[in-house]
């Protein structure tokens, strides 16, 4: 297959409420949370966001917009491999399910670090956690039990976020309307997890599409 073009999508990722990443924990000390945020190992603990994590969420709002839930709708994800799914070409199928005809994964989704800005007050210490407290209430008592802290980055922090797409030779515009409109999906879902509990609103802020501004509110969902 012939690669036409390079198509780029730029702009801001802006935390509307607080954001949770899980990162593993091996060992939790006394008092400690047992449900930390990720943080990149080389820039002294920042916060980032892994491109793994955005692609994972976009698709899977693809898959749930289009009815494609996987094999025999068991909630995997979809791996049809056909040229015509809004999702395999798109977002990549594996390697022993895909006809040469559709090409290599159009989408490349980057980490999202924090903004020059964000970062520069994290460094200062003007960048706190956040610290959640959820818990389970006894449907008898009443009461609150079993609480559990859960670290999030706190509402209006923004990371940088970069999507670079391939276009090749016989592709149509579907696909790459296919990605802003998971965007803009994810705008009224949430990112991350306990998104359900308030957590991962999030918003795209100064948008470009090959250098130029785009609002989202332009696309058809």
């Amino acid at each position: 297959m012939k690669l036409e073009r390079l198509r780029t999508i730029s702009g801001k990722i802006k935390l509307v409420t607080g954001l949770h990443i899980g990162a593993s924990n091996e060992t939790i000390e006394i008092g400690g949370l047992d449900q930390p945020v990720i943080k990149h190992p080389m820039k002294p603990n920042e916060p980032y966001i892994p491109g793994s994590s955005i692609k994972g969420k976009l698709r899977s709002l693809i898959e749930i917009s289009e009815g494609r839930l996987g094999k025999n709708n068991k909630g995997g994800p979809c791996d049809c491999g056909r040229r015509d799914c809004p999702v395999c070409p798109v977002f990549g199928t594996s390697a022993a399910n895909r006809p040469e005809d559709l090409g290599p994964t159009r989408i490349v989704v980057r980490d999202a670090m924090l903004t020059e800005e964000w970062s520069r007050k994290f460094r200062q210490g003007n960048l706190p956690m956040e610290i959640k407290y959820e818990n389970t209430i006894n449907r008898i008592t009443g009461t609150a039990e079993h609480p559990r802290p859960l670290e999030r980055v706190p509402a209006g922090v923004e990371f940088d976020f970069n999507v670079t797409f391939k276009v090749f030779q016989g592709d149509g515009e579907d696909y790459f309307r296919t990605v802003l409109k998971a965007m803009k999906m994810l705008e009224k879902d949430a990112l991350g997890g306990s998104g359900s509990r308030g957590s991962g609103q999030v918003e795209f802020v100064d948008l470009t599409v090959d250098g130029e501004k785009i609002l989202l509110d332009s696309v058809p969902v």
